[in-house]
């Protein structure tokens, strides 16, 4: 892909270290030349030292033939403007951080995918993971409503030898079971055993009760 990332805080240099190492063409664009110099000794990327708001500068970078853009500032005005600058020139697909929670709806009207306020989502996971140890890892979906989550199977719990048809999951479903570095597509039969890396979807409302049933 041809990706254009604007912004070269923590988000955007984790972001061109990623799309790097998958192969796909790149282009920075920042108004820190100190910032873009560091990058472009690192990376084999393109380099823009500008303003991405200007058309002007997404221009340069060829946003016409862009796969899609990534507004990663913490300025959401400014974010919004590029985003909405570069659909303008044909840039396929635009994504931005939004930092204020109030400014959400304007990206969403735009049809700008999001993603939201990225130091309250690490708070808030940080937050979880101290609520529930048992859970190794979680992403909520639904606006909080439900939860994907990842959690071991303790030595301890009393599934260890059921079968996925004996657990009476209400409000909850086995995605997948990692065994052994292998995936497992979970079917009736499929039998629990300790150790064994269950993925789980459930409503928010049933993760302490499910989460309970493999670590208590």
């Amino acid at each position: 892909m041809y990706l254009i990332i604007v912004g070269l805080g923590g988000i955007g240099k984790n972001l061109v270290a990623i799309a790097t190492k998958e192969k796909n063409d790149v282009v920075v664009i920042d108004q820190d030349e100190k910032r873009c110099r560091e990058i472009a000794a690192k990376y084999d990327v393109l380099t823009i030292f500008g303003n991405a708001t200007e058309q002007s500068t997404l221009k340069e970078a060829e946003a016409s033939r862009a796969n899609a853009l990534i507004a990663t500032t913490s300025d959401d005005s400014a974010n919004l403007m590029m985003c909405l600058t570069a659909k303008g020139l044909g840039t396929k697909r635009t994504v931005a951080v939004v930092n204020q929670e109030e400014h959400a709806g304007m990206f969403k009207e735009a049809d700008i995918f999001l993603f939201e306020n990225p130091d309250m989502t690490v708070a808030s996971h940080l937050y979880f993971s101290l609520k529930r140890p048992r859970i190794k890892d979680f992403l909520t979906v639904s606006g909080g409503k439900a939860e994907i989550f990842e959690i071991v199977v303790s030595d301890k719990s009393r599934v260890v030898g059921k079968k996925l048809s004996m657990l009476h999951l209400k409000d909850g479903i086995i995605v997948a079971i990692e065994r052994n570095s292998d995936i497992i597509l979970p079917k009736r039969d499929t039998v629990i055993q300790v150790q064994d890396l269950m993925t789980v979807f459930a409503k928010a409302k049933e993760v302490e009760r499910i989460s309970s049933l493999f670590a208590p």
